[in-house]
């Protein structure tokens, strides 16, 4: 009897798996991520699917169509000790992180199958990930480097360097986000102007600008109208330097050319230290907690759900100098 349930259900789930087209799955699940995201799950997915096409031969491909029932627990399994221990492009095994990523998206793939009726059941589900593990630290910046940075930034940086540095030094913002905001996001209210965006997990933020990354976000708008190239509200505020259409430049600056941005001036005030756009958050968040304000509070501003995330983005809680220990009041 129970042979025959499972039949049955096989029967059902090849009947529904018919009619659906890979690329049409793959486009329902991807439709509402982010540009990068879709194509790490594309490429963590071509990745797993690849392996177990050559190890097992499953899942059965015919006509554009996959048999996705036909990976089992074991396969995952295999696949992540194969991460493990195997070298990749990098001549090493995968770090755990990215191990617990491919694995993570292939488990959400599956159970958006199983929310859609073409599986029964999620085969890592139950699949133990290796722990995340923070391989090499954000570095951040000190208050005394970050006034050096702005220094030098002010006084010799081209329009577009200035406001980048000083609008993602002074808000915490991802540079994700930072390159997705659009010159209407920036609004304006009883003499202060705040940024609206949306932030990770589609998350509505709004962060007030300080007054001087203002200024030079407002200096760095001027000088595009000034070269031709006005900024109209709907129009990302940072854009490429070509790309353009009709006049109008239509895409955003790329993750590259902000890395390259931050990385030219920060590696002027310190060469030791490793300095990249999300350094930047992590020096914002550091510098607000050194100086008092309410853990609870930086969290909130930043978006974080938890607490205990900005606790971990505090690079500057080994200031020795402010240790309780000089308070003793022995002596």
């Amino acid at each position: 009897m129970n042979v025959e349930i499972v039949n049955n259900s096989q029967k059902q789930i090849s009947t529904r798996f018919k009619e659906e087209n890979i690329e049409d799955l793959l486009f329902e699940f991807l439709r509402d991520r982010t540009k990068l995201t879709e194509r790490a799950y594309r490429k963590d997915l071509k990745h797993f699917f690849a392996f177990t096409a050559q190890h097992f031969g499953v899942p059965a491909f015919i006509n554009r169509k996959m048999h996705f029932e036909d990976i089992q627990r074991v396969h995952i399994v295999k696949y992540k000790v194969h991460l493990e221990t195997t070298n990749c492009l990098r001549r090493k095994p995968y770090a755990p992180n990215s191990v617990n990523r491919k694995i993570s998206a292939v488990s959400s793939f599956y159970q958006f199958l199983l929310v859609r009726e073409i599986v029964d059941r999620n085969p890592a589900e139950h699949c133990i990930r290796p722990k995340r593990l923070v391989v090499e630290e954000t570095q951040a910046f000190t208050d005394r480097e970050m006034k050096d940075l702005f220094d030098l930034v002010i006084k010799i940086a081209p329009p577009l360097h200035k406001a980048v540095i000083l609008l993602i030094f002074t808000t915490g913002v991802r540079q994700s986000e930072l390159r997705g905001i659009k010159l209407e996001d920036i609004k304006h209210h009883e003499g202060i102007s705040f940024l609206h965006y949306i932030g990770k997990g589609q998350k509505k933020n709004t962060m007030p600008l300080h007054p001087t990354a203002l200024f030079y976000v407002n200096e760095y708008i001027k000088h595009m109208e000034i070269i031709g190239r006005k900024i109209y509200p709907g129009d990302y505020i940072f854009q490429p330097a070509k790309n353009t259409y009709n006049g109008r430049t239509l895409n955003k600056l790329s993750h590259t050319a902000m890395a390259y941005i931050i990385g030219k001036y920060a590696k002027m005030i310190n060469k030791d230290k490793r300095i990249t756009p999300h350094s930047a958050r992590a020096t914002f968040i550091s510098s607000l907690i050194e100086n008092g304000e309410d853990i609870y509070y930086v969290s909130k501003l930043v978006n974080h759900s938890d607490v205990r995330t900005t606790q971990g983005y505090d690079k500057r809680k080994t200031n020795f100098r402010k240790n309780p220990v000089f308070n003793l009041n022995f002596f």
